[in-house]
């Protein structure tokens, strides 16, 4: 890893904490001794000179990022894991962190995670050869050789890409071809995930957006009996009416379910959750599931840990759903928004998040204030589909940098970009009576909530 790399983000000095002309000759003298023992091969004494480098300053990014590989080398993964995770909360667009961090996965084995990362780098940075490779070593290691084998072969390893094909040959074709049709499809971030996705124009990369989506028309809504349409036997007496009239009701008056293969459909009154494997969701406004589904309540995470709290109250507790099959849910008035999140860190306030798929990797967080009102969050990143519920349509807002954006509480739905760390702030400082806000300062969108009539 290229722990020396320079940042690829200026921070304005804005993560550097203030200290005296001696501080930072202390601190530079640690950084450097530190980095040439790192490089003799002694991680330990490298860890301690970096550990007391910053205590001078505590978010440097170069004493992070050579701390983080010293734990790397020394073997203590999940230390190094939190550290590149914080380096890319604060630096989202270096994919040096983002490499760092899918090697930590790649020895941990959790290849998912680091193909993942390995993704995103490229996003930010195609022409990444190291990137390209290691993506092509968490694909062999995930089993899918087909995909590993076209990144081997574009980072230049021919001899990866040999041993790729070696295997290849012993995967059945079908396999194989779906392997290989698997490379075609690029993700964006927050792409409609209940919407056909139109490609990007010729020369023109994808951008990252908030797009909500629609109801389904008429034509994609499907219709499922919830009883049988049996006709009466040939030497049944004409007198009995009763099972032609249930006939009728459930022929005529079938519950409106929308169709979709998997994911999320948004139908006019009722929303569907297609379950395959694994879905965090709510269930309140349930009208009816199918499928063999076992529930367990989900409690929030903090550090990458669970915690001994539920992940939301009563009808609303989160629920981890496993299995395969589908919920449907009854709008009840309420608006549902289906996103895709394209590995770019996002938060949404912990009310309005009403399901997402298990590949999103979440933590439970809080904003205090001083009036109480403290901002429960959730922080979402990875690739993956999610559920929003909100009274009306969320819309997006942009944030400039030097502009703070102050959106009433009960309004906010979430936000994404290299935002700095928001405050919750009264709406008039004289009239604390009148509510209070979220103040959010950097760079990025907000979603707001604003039902029609407000």
């Amino acid at each position: 890893m290229d722990a020396t790399r320079p940042r690829a983000l200026d921070d304005g000095g804005l993560f550097e904490d203030d200290a005296d002309l001696a501080e930072n000759q202390e601190f530079d003298r640690a950084v450097a001794e530190a980095s040439d023992t790192l490089q003799r091969g002694d991680a330990g004494g490298a860890r301690q000179l970096l550990e007391k480098a910053l205590r001078y300053k505590p978010r440097n990014q170069r004493a992070r990022n050579l701390l983080g590989l010293s734990l790397f080398k020394l073997g203590e993964l999940e230390k190094a894991e939190a550290i590149y995770r914080g380096l890319i909360e604060d630096h989202p667009a270096d994919p040096t962190l983002r490499v760092n961090l899918g090697l930590v996965f790649l020895k941990l084995g959790a290849a998912n995670e680091a193909a993942r990362c390995f993704e995103t780098t490229l996003d930010l940075s195609p022409d990444h050869r190291k990137a390209q490779n290691y993506l092509g070593l968490a694909l062999a290691q995930k089993g899918e050789v087909g995909r590993a084998r076209e990144w081997f072969l574009r980072a230049g390893n021919s001899a990866m890409a040999q041993r790729m094909e070696q295997q290849l040959g012993a995967t059945p074709l079908r396999e194989a071809a779906e392997q290989a049709s698997d490379t075609l499809e690029e993700a964006r971030p927050f792409r409609p995930a209940t919407e056909e996705r139109p490609a990007p124009p010729e020369g023109r990369a994808p951008a990252s957006t908030w797009v909500a989506t629609a109801p389904a028309s008429a034509t994609a809504i499907g219709r499922v009996a919830l009883g049988a349409t049996g006709t009466a036997a040939a030497n049944e007496p004409p007198e009995v009416e009763e099972p032609s009239e249930l006939s009728a009701y459930t022929t005529t008056r079938r519950l409106s379910i929308p169709n979709r293969e998997g994911g999320f459909g948004i139908g006019s009154t009722e929303v569907l959750i297609q379950v395959r494997g694994e879905m965090l969701t709510r269930l309140d406004g349930l009208v009816a599931s199918w499928g063999q589904l076992s529930l367990k309540p989900e409690l929030k995470r903090f550090r990458g840990r669970p915690t001994d709290k539920p992940f939301g109250e009563g009808a609303r507790r989160m629920l981890r759903a496993s299995g395969g099959g589908r919920f449907v849910i009854s709008r009840e008035g309420r608006v549902f928004t289906a996103l895709e999140l394209g590995d770019e860190p996002a938060y949404f306030r912990e009310e309005v998040l009403f399901a997402f798929e298990e590949s999103i990797v979440f933590e439970n967080g809080r904003v205090p204030s001083k009036t109480g009102h403290d901002l429960h969050l959730v922080h979402v990143r990875g690739r993956g589909k999610l559920l929003l519920v909100t009274v009306g349509e969320p819309k997006a807002v942009e944030l400039t940098r030097g502009e703070p954006l102050r959106i009433p509480m009960d309004q906010l739905v979430g936000w994404h970009g290299p935002l700095i760390q928001p405050r919750v702030v009264p709406i008039v400082e004289e009239a604390p009576e009148l509510g209070v806000a979220l103040e959010l300062a950097g760079e990025g969108s907000a979603l707001v909530d604003a039902p029609d009539g407000r």
